[in-house]
């Protein structure tokens, strides 16, 4: 049986009709089902996290298509659990991937694994932690709520690996060159001031932003390079997981590799896929087809159906 996949992720500063557009042309392609694959929460001027992220689970459930919702390095506590809670109420066709972590179909599993070991802005502490220190569960401390997902939650989800896609907002580490975890960065080198707020050595900053600063005279080095989680390469390695839909780094968005660091060509099935997939900021999203164990992808650059 095939079954197909259009995948969504990184929608920061994209406004929500970007979002309607993106399950239109899945819709059209075909797919079955669509994975929020973290980072659901918008960046746009004069929207808040909660209304835009309700206008995003709005647009999944007039659909009708079966949506898994993930969490990724924005998404807040507070705000993320009840406003998907009530969404998936009122749609039944909107899932929480806390409560569905795994789906199993007569010839393939998918597996969610929540969550981002980097976080970002109010996500730093309130939000979702993929680590591998603390058990999973809810930390609250002095107002601050976060959701710690621990690594080896996967070992209890991973039973067929070769029928296993794993669906994470963060990738395994690799080395390629063309790796779905390279990413363009700053960093900072000597302990500097932003307004009353010290930066300290090694404090990262997104590509764009660390340009910026640089251009404003800050002791920044401007980096490029794998930055995926090691604890999950070794996690992976273990259990024998070969096929990984993931996002985070919009750099690599649309980059496609076996488990070496070989490319993989569009609509080339695959016992090995890891797939960066989308980064809707830059109006990229995509497409797995899965036949089964093997998985192949479709990059799909909405710029290309004149939607801009």
């Amino acid at each position: 049986m095939t079954q197909t996949y259009g995948v969504i992720s990184d929608m920061h500063a994209a406004p929500p009709q970007m979002v309607r557009a993106a399950f239109h042309v899945l819709q059209k392609k075909g797919v079955d089902a669509v994975v929020y694959n973290g980072d659901s929460f918008g960046e746009r001027s004069g929207i808040s996290p909660q209304d835009y992220f309700s206008a995003v689970l709005r647009i999944a459930g007039d659909s009708g298509l079966e949506t898994y919702v993930v969490a990724g390095s924005h998404e807040e506590v507070q705000v993320f659990e009840p406003v998907l809670e009530y969404f998936g109420k009122k749609f039944s066709n909107i899932l929480n991937t806390f409560k569905h972590a795994k789906i199993e179909t007569p010839d393939h599993h998918l597996v969610f694994l929540n969550g981002s070991d980097w976080r970002a802005g109010d996500a730093v502490n309130h939000g979702y932690a993929l680590q591998d220190e603390f058990n999973s569960g809810i930390y609250s401390n002095e107002g601050a709520q976060i959701r710690m997902i621990h690594m080896n939650d996967l070992r209890k989800m991973v039973s067929e690996p070769e029928r296993t896609i794993v669906f994470s907002h963060v990738p395994r580490k690799f080395s390629a060159e063309q790796g779905v975890d390279i990413a363009e960065f700053g960093e900072a080198t000597v302990p500097f001031m932003i307004g009353e707020h010290t930066v300290g050595v090694g404090s990262v900053f997104p590509g764009p932003v660390a340009v910026q600063l640089r251009r404003q005279g800050a002791p920044i080095a401007l980096k490029r390079e794998n930055r995926g989680n090691e604890v999950l390469t070794k996690l992976y390695e273990e259990l024998g997981v070969t096929k990984s839909i993931t996002g985070h780094f919009h750099e690599s968005a649309h980059h496609a590799h076996d488990s070496k660091g070989n490319a993989i060509p569009e609509r080339v099935f695959s016992q090995e896929l890891f797939y960066n997939a989308s980064c809707l900021d830059r109006l990229l999203v995509g497409k797995i087809t899965v036949s089964d164990a093997e998985v192949a992808y479709q990059n799909i650059n909405l710029k290309d159906h004149m939607i801009v």
